[in-house]
């Protein structure tokens, strides 16, 4: 086999160049270009001095670099891609940097164009579709550069836990703590694994910008003592999660990492195995990754497989491909089953999503109204598309009837007074839409 120029689908041997094809990555003139070149010593020192959680979450330079660099910043696991990998065909459609669609409010966004060098400091963008990468470009970042998935990295616990309910290991019906021994005699006693999957879990530990910049919240409290040294047990802290008052489980999306951590715990005591390891058994290791995935570490060795994990962006749009039918394009066995598909799209509970601070968000990112959350995915639409958001702006987005999906990675404060709507996953279902027909 010619392994420079390998047919559709291929698994390669050896080194192969993003773009490979004869398609060079979209280029646009953006300011997060800088990111491209290497840091002042003295800028690097000062950010090492100024980490913290908060600090982290702010958006600002340091916070960026802490991103782009999340291996210095915390222990990591490091799972080594394939000896072969599989070569995605390019088919690259310029005419998607002048895409645009209506808001929310009724407007037509800027060109997709304008929107990747503004305020939301997109890194990068890549979408397939039937099987080709056909839009691709890195205003801040190199394609070899890792970055941080943030939330979107929850897909990937959803999954596991999913093939262990198809394997007939796992009962969603079933009390987590059933599953999690050392959360018995808690609250945690009348929520199900269900619940937890959907984050419905009827506690006061919603994550919200206001939540997480609030010290006294049990969420500011848990992400402090999942990202800082000497800040206490994260484990010890879940059991003190408290009930809302005139809400039960199910009732209410309330988005909350804890819940995710909870489901990363849970597929370790099942399969007794570190969950990058059962990850990397079922996924990683059959996707054709190119690179290395790394998962950063609570300070007790928990994989924070919440929001950290850690890939190129090209590796990231292989895993999405593997929702979508084309998934032959970079595995040689179907990784998610069609039971496992029906399953994710279908666990969530539309009641519960109705009126959740999500869905208003979903509204502003689309410029229309997801019908529902579902097993991790903050979205899902009537038509079956999924989208998964990443704090600080990353996204993965997947639409198995129109053959189509998309990932992107950014850098932007989560305060909207500063950093505008993030619109990147309206572009990335505008795309699938035109690419589609509809």
């Amino acid at each position: 086999m010619d392994t420079e120029h390998g047919r559709d689908g291929d698994i390669v041997k050896g080194p192969v160049r993003a773009g490979a094809s004869g398609f060079e990555p979209l280029e646009v003139n953006s300011p997060m270009a800088k990111w491209k070149k290497p840091q002042p010593i003295d800028f690097i020192e000062r950010a090492t001095r100024n980490y913290s959680f908060p600090n982290w979450q702010s958006g600002n330079e340091e916070a960026i670099y802490y991103n782009l660099n999340i291996p210095e910043f915390f222990k990591c696991s490091y799972i080594a891609p394939p000896k072969e990998f599989s070569k995605l065909e390019r088919a690259i459609d310029p005419s998607l940097l002048d895409l645009t669609f209506t808001a929310s409010d009724g407007t037509t966004t800027p060109p997709l164009k304008e929107y990747l060098v503004g305020k939301r400091q997109v890194q990068a963008m890549m979408m397939a579709h039937k099987g080709k990468v056909v839009f691709e470009t890195y205003p801040g970042m190199y394609p070899s550069d890792t970055h941080v998935w943030m939330s979107a990295s929850k897909t990937t616990v959803s999954l596991t836990a999913t093939m262990l309910w198809e394997d007939g290991k796992l009962d969603f019906d079933t009390p987590i703590t059933t599953y999690i021994p050392w959360l018995t005699g808690t609250t945690w006693d009348s929520i199900t694994v269900k619940n937890v999957m959907n984050m419905s879990a009827g506690l006061d530990i919603e994550e919200t910008f206001e939540s997480l910049t609030n010290p006294e919240t049990f969420i500011a409290g848990f992400m402090t003592k999942m990202f800082e040294e000497g800040r206490g047990s994260w484990r010890e802290w879940v059991k003190s999660a408290k009930p809302l008052p005139n809400e039960k489980p199910g009732d209410m999306f309330r988005y909350s990492s804890s819940l995710t951590m909870l489901l990363v715990v849970m597929v370790e005591n099942i399969t007794q195995m570190p969950w990058q390891e059962f990850w990397k058994q079922r996924v990683w290791s059959k996707i054709g990754a190119k690179d290395p995935f790394m998962v950063g570490l609570a300070p007790d060795g928990t994989p924070g497989a919440a929001g950290m994990n850690i890939t190129t962006p090209e590796d990231m749009l292989r895993y999405a491909m593997i929702y979508t039918p084309t998934w032959n394009k970079v595995a040689r066995e179907k990784i998610v089953s069609d039971k496992q598909m029906k399953c994710i799209q279908t666990l969530g509970n539309p009641k519960a999503y109705k009126g959740s601070g999500e869905e208003a968000y979903g509204e502003r990112w689309f410029g229309e109204t997801p019908y529902t959350n579902t097993a991790q995915w903050d979205h899902s639409f009537e038509d079956g598309a999924m989208f998964k958001h990443g704090n600080m702006g990353q996204g993965i987005y997947v639409d198995p009837e129109r053959d189509f999906c998309g990932q992107y990675f950014g850098l932007a404060t989560n305060d909207e007074a500063i950093s505008g709507t993030d619109h990147s996953p309206g572009y990335l279902r505008a795309a699938a839409k035109l690419l589609a027909g509809g």
